[in-house]
């Protein structure tokens, strides 16, 4: 019997980055022997818990504009180049797949200069700014988002639009039947890491102005904080709900979307894609960046007729009241919006991503 074959799975150190390389090197371990490639060591407790194997490179961001911090930047890609090379050497990997960040770059570098078939795989509408540099080199670039070509204008490989591969419990649950009270309205408020707190100021206080019978029928269940905690949970206790969930992290998101009516929360493409997959409408915010990629991310759902859109600027008490109960209200708007959010999903990402990944290899 012949020795399985190598891939080595990069991955930046956000989740957005590192939840899909995880499933994708989930699907192919089976048949290959798969090594994950991480820049820094945020969410090595999530690498450790899946038993593969695991190396961390050198790596710093390039979007502080200092001379002495870019510098160091460099320093760190060069480092980081030199330690994967001398991993690719070592290893021989049949590819190398990469789902963005700068410890991405410096491993794609190196098995490009070592003559390795090269797959990168881009999460948002909006390309970050490793993979628009990657996808002049690669041999594939696989996109969650169609949208994203007119961002890429030098590919010059094969391009695959795929999907992002989500974790597996969301997929799972996605589809099965949920028994929800007859009558109640459910809320789920998700402020994900960077923005949860002008979602725990405006929230509470749209929910105090719902008149007494809509709000007699209204459960919330909320992500905030743990500075918010607090000052949140009193004041949901002063409205007096049928029910009202407060955490700073869940960990049984399938069921909380599974029996939400409506998610307000930022437009992550995890989020977004999370919420596709489970059929649930939603009002996103987008974290206001300077690339503007949640913007674009939402967008895609709004235009699709998945979602609606309010921009922080808006993104008030009164604005958001006016949002909610027009969606409480209307049973077959909800049901037209679950439509086109399952339209946008792609159930098989994972699958079609790892099958991409097999025939890049060139026998």
């Amino acid at each position: 019997m012949s020795e399985k074959r190598t891939v080595l799975v990069a991955s930046g150190a956000s989740g957005g980055h590192l939840f899909p390389a995880l499933a994708v090197a989930e699907a192919l371990r089976a048949r290959f022997e798969v090594k994950v490639i991480l820049g820094g060591s945020k969410f090595l407790d999530v690498v450790e818990r899946t038993g593969l194997p695991y190396v961390r490179l050198p790596a710093a961001a390039f979007n502080d504009r200092g001379p002495i911090r870019l510098l160091w930047a460099v320093a760190k890609l060069g480092q980081g180049f030199f330690k994967a090379l001398r991993l690719v050497v070592k290893e021989r990997p049949a590819v190398v797949f990469g789902t963005g960040g700068y410890a991405t770059v410096a491993l794609m570098l190196a098995a490009k200069l070592r003559g390795v078939p090269t797959v990168i795989h881009e999460q948002n509408v909006l390309p970050g700014r490793a993979n628009r540099f990657l996808a002049r080199y690669a041999d594939v670039v696989v996109l969650t988002f169609e949208d994203s070509l007119r961002y890429l204008p030098r590919v010059r490989g094969r391009v695959v639009v795929a999907g992002t591969p989500l974790r597996d419990e969301i997929l799972d649950a996605a589809g099965m039947p949920v028994r929800r009270e007859e009558g109640m309205f459910n809320l789920l408020v998700l402020g994900g890491s960077q923005g949860a707190r002008i979602l725990s100021e405006v929230v509470p206080e749209m929910v105090a102005m719902l008149p007494d019978a809509e709000r007699a029928r209204l459960r919330v269940v909320q992500q905030v904080r743990a500075d918010d905690f607090e000052r949140v949970t009193l004041q949901y206790a002063a409205q007096g709900l049928a029910g009202v969930t407060v955490e700073t992290f869940f960990n049984d998101m399938p069921r909380r979307y599974a029996e939400a009516d409506l998610v307000i929360g930022r437009s992550g493409v995890g989020t977004v894609l999370e919420c596709a997959t489970m059929g649930v409408p939603a009002v996103y915010v987008p974290l206001e960046l300077a690339d503007g990629h949640q913007k674009l991310n939402a967008s895609v759902a709004e235009r699709a007729g998945a979602a609606v859109v309010v921009e922080q600027a808006y993104f008030t008490p009164a604005n958001l009241l006016v949002h909610v109960r027009a969606l409480m209200h209307d049973t077959v708007r909800r049901e037209a919006m679950s439509t086109a959010a399952r339209a946008l999903a792609r159930p098989d990402a994972t699958a079609v991503v790892a099958q991409v990944v097999v025939e890049s290899i060139r026998h």
